[in-house]
Formats: C-alpha cells, structure tokens, sequence
C-alpha cells in the first residue's frame, strides 16, 4: 500500500500528481529545486515512492545525486520518472542500492497542475517484474491506465513520445492559424472556432475508437485545386507559410485518395 510519496521537481506534472495524492490522502514530500540540497542532506522520511519529474537535462543528475546522499534510505523504494522520452536506462544507479526503478509517462498534455489531466489517461510503463506491482499501484491510484511496454528500442520510446507530441503540439499550429484568420475575418474566435474544434475533436476520437479514416473535409479531401488556390491567395502574406506547410501535410495524409495527377498538381500549387 502507498502511504507516503516524495516528489523531486515540482512544475506543472509534478504539481498535478501532488495535488492527486492529497486528494487520496497519501502523505507527499515536496522536494523543490532550492531545497534538493539541503533533502538530500536530511534524514527526512523518503517514503515508497520517489517521483522525479525534473527537466530532462537534469534527469540523471538529480538520480546520481540521490543515490549518493540518500543511497542508504533506498532499499526497496521505487524510484520512478515521469519523462516521455527516455527510459529506465538512467535509473541504472538505483539497482546497485537495492532500489526498484520505473519510467511511467502520463501520455497527457499539461497546461497547469490540474490533476483532472490524470484522469483516465493511458502511463507508458517501462520496468521490471520487480517494480510493476507498486507501478501499476501507483497509476491506478491518480486515476491513470498503465500500459507495460516491453521490447522499447530507444528509437520506439521516442516514437512514443512523438506521438504524444503529435496529439497535442502539432494541433496548436493548426489553432493559431485559425485565430489569425479568424482575427483578419473580423469573426469571433471563441464563438465561431470552439464549436468546430470541438466537433473535429469528437469526430476524431469516434474514429479512433472505431479504427476508421479520420472525417477531413474541405478542398484539399476533394481534390479542388483551385479551391485551394484561391484560399490560399487570399490569405494574408505573413500567414501563408503556415497555411502552405499544414496543407502539405494534410496532403500527406489524404494524398491517397486523390489520384496521382491531381496530387501533383495540389503539391506543385502549394510549393
């Protein structure tokens, strides 16, 4: 049973995660990055779980650095991280002190520390038989769904987390677009594009349940090159790379259906 957790960076992740265990009633240990020193000098309780949510940057650091002032305290406490990218290769110091080792990823976007961002949300697992048990104890308890991913390439884990990236950044480009040339239209953006963004969010999540072809419209799906070109002129010159780019893009994923010639010609516009 988790009882007592110690956090290691508290930004926006670690912020939601502390807030989801108070919700629990589980005691929690806030190590911020002026106090690290002076935690790691102590002989403050750590707990069953240490979480390192610090920058990727400092990551291995910081392990190091537990290992070696607080080595004496690890026996038997998972030591987890929460990073996207990376996996349980930099926990390697922590074996040595008889420590369990995970990286578990919250597959979420996070704004601010809300720790509604946790709820239902799928945890990218990588560990051993050792450290499942309280891992999958420890994502289950902030209302998560964790996934043992086995047979991880580095490749794959960053595959992984590109695909995070792809869920949540990419769209912002597509959003500012929008909003700009909302802004340009003289419409208002909160009333004309929250509807539809959130009508493409629900098509698209339909379709991913289903594993069926996104619903995409527009010019570009049907093929009207000048359509498309005329859309394109009109826009704003400070704005048309943008829309000249996320158009290519979409091309790439609706390209095949349109036949070959039409394709070309679509591209050779655009360019």
């Amino acid at each position: 049973m988790i009882t007592h957790v110690t956090i290691v960076g508290r930004g926006r992740v670690g912020g939601a995660i502390h807030h989801r265990l108070n919700e629990r009633g589980v005691a929690v240990t806030v190590v911020r990055r002026d106090g690290f020193d002076a935690w790691c000098n102590s002989i403050d309780p750590i707990g069953n779980i240490i979480i390192v949510a610090t920058k990727d940057d400092v990551l291995r650091a910081v392990v190091d650095r537990i290992v070696e002032k607080r080595g004496n305290d690890l026996q038997n406490v998972l030591v987890l991280h929460v990073n996207g990218s990376l996996g349980t290769e930099l926990l390697s110091p922590v074996h040595d002190v008889g420590a369990l080792a995970a990286a578990a990823h919250p597959f979420q976007t996070f704004g601010n520390d809300d720790p509604s961002a946790l709820d239902a949300i799928g945890w990218g697992v990588q560990c051993d038989d050792a450290a499942w048990h309280r891992t999958r104890e420890f994502v289950e308890l902030l209302g998560g769904i964790p996934w043992l991913m086995t047979d991880m390439s580095h490749e794959r884990k960053r595959r992984y987390h590109a695909a995070a990236v792809a869920a949540s950044n990419f769209t912002y480009a597509a959003y500012e677009l929008a909003r700009r040339l909302a802004d340009d239209a003289d419409i208002p953006a909160d009333v004309f594009l929250i509807p539809i963004m959130q009508r493409t969010l629900k098509n698209a999540s339909e379709a991913l349940e289903k594993n069926l072809p996104f619903a995409i419209t527009g010019p570009l799906m049907r093929g009207d090159v000048d359509g498309v070109r005329r859309q394109f002129e009109s826009i704003p010159p400070e704005e048309r790379d943008l829309y000249r780019n996320l158009s290519l893009a979409l091309l790439q994923v609706v390209g095949g259906g349109l036949d070959s010639a039409t394709r070309d010609e679509m591209e050779l516009m655009l360019r």
